[in-house]
């Protein structure tokens, strides 16, 4: 499945769709995540990637050419990188982000085996793209966060990278510590480079958890709309975020992303959505390019649900009840505003550490200029 560095991405398409050639996600199985389920990132070295494992739902590609233009520019870095995504509305299209008189920053993230010795070979390749070039000082800034470059031109385009070490992404992929990485996966990305299968066997699951937590905040309504339900897991990644208060994102995000996108979430989402109809979770009531579902959630399908949420979210959960039972847990007609809560207070975290490392990272000027750009857009839609 590899072909030189790069995954060989051929077009996906859903069970539902009709092809000559379809190519079918790994049924998701809980059972696949056991060790996780139960120990968290403890449990990681326990897992074990079925051999025919493949999750072509997560292969979003929007141009051929935009694809070999991305590819370039991450073989630029000599510094090791084990996976690249590419993100934002310079990689997946947006609304409200069509006006093309200014240049887009095209934001990535590269995962690699070690941040010291990424950026101890990176320093010395880009150090025009480093306000701080103390190794120590990066180290410390860096912390178990994403230390970003933004505003840096490389192969003739203005980017933004992220470095976040293998071990931080897994452990929020699986614990939802920060929701900073897993949030970001949970809407659809670009994996550019691709040389550790890892990453997207547990997003699967991050993904799952997504659309458990969706579900249930979705359960008053007696139907919803698969945009709506794009719209809820979206949603979750901004809850608590800094940057909502201050004006530093556009308020119309969520609708924006989801819009625009709605067939890579279609994509992104079938394997998972599959899961939840296969179980009676979700019952499509009409059909169509924009379905129409019912939940049913009685008690117990609830705690299906609530029981296999990462461990560390799901102990931040009991830890609100104490002394009650996952049954009355389930029962309890506050459960959503606590799940929505503990989302909130744990990106709210993460979002002002980031911040704070983003001045450091960026330098000041760049934090001002980034934080300015934010700023129009979000007063570009009042």
């Amino acid at each position: 499945m590899v072909s030189g560095l790069y995954r060989l991405i051929r077009p996906y398409s859903s069970s539902s769709a009709s092809s000559t050639t379809t190519l079918v996600a790994t049924v998701y199985s809980d059972k696949m995540y056991h060790s996780i389920i139960t120990e968290g990132f403890k449990g990681f070295d326990k897992l074990l990637i079925p051999k025919d494992f493949y999750a072509p739902n997560q292969e979003i590609i929007v141009d051929a050419d935009q694809q070999v233009q991305l590819r370039e520019t991450v073989l630029k870095f000599t510094a090791p990188i084990s996976v690249s995504i590419g993100y934002g509305s310079g990689v997946l299209p947006q609304s409200g982000y069509e006006k093309k008189d200014k240049e887009k920053q095209i934001d990535f993230i590269h995962i690699v085996e070690s941040n010291e010795k990424f950026h101890e070979t990176n320093v010395r390749q880009f150090p025009h793209h480093y306000s701080v070039r103390n190794l120590s000082l990066i180290k410390l800034i860096q912390g178990d966060g994403i230390y970003f470059n933004p505003f840096v031109r490389l192969n003739s385009q203005l980017i933004k990278y992220g470095v976040i070490s293998r071990r931080s992404s897994v452990i929020d992929l699986t614990e939802w510590s920060s929701l900073y990485f897993a949030g970001r996966l949970q809407k659809p990305v670009n994996f550019i480079k691709d040389d550790d299968i890892m990453i997207k066997f547990l997003n699967q699951y991050n993904l799952k958890n997504a659309m458990s937590l969706s579900i249930i905040l979705l359960n008053d309504l007696d139907t919803f709309t698969e945009r709506q339900l794009y719209e809820q897991i979206t949603r979750l990644s901004y809850l608590g975020d800094f940057r909502m208060s201050v004006g530093g994102e556009n308020p119309k995000k969520v609708e924006n992303i989801v819009g625009k996108q709605f067939s890579h979430f279609k994509q992104l989402y079938d394997p998972i959505l599959h899961y939840f109809i296969q179980r009676n979770i979700l019952i499509i009531t009409e059909n169509g390019e924009n379905r129409v579902f019912k939940s049913n959630l009685n008690t117990n399908n609830k705690i299906k649900l609530i029981s296999t949420l990462p461990l560390q979210f799901r102990s931040q959960l009991y830890q609100l009840y104490r002394e009650k039972s996952i049954k009355e847990i389930a029962k309890d007609k506050n459960l959503g505003k606590n799940l929505i809560k503990i989302v909130s207070n744990t990106i709210r975290a993460s979002s002002i550490k980031q911040m704070i490392r983003g001045v450091f990272t960026a330098g000041l000027f760049n934090s001002i200029k980034y934080a300015w750009a934010k700023n129009r857009k979000f007063r570009a839609t009042k």
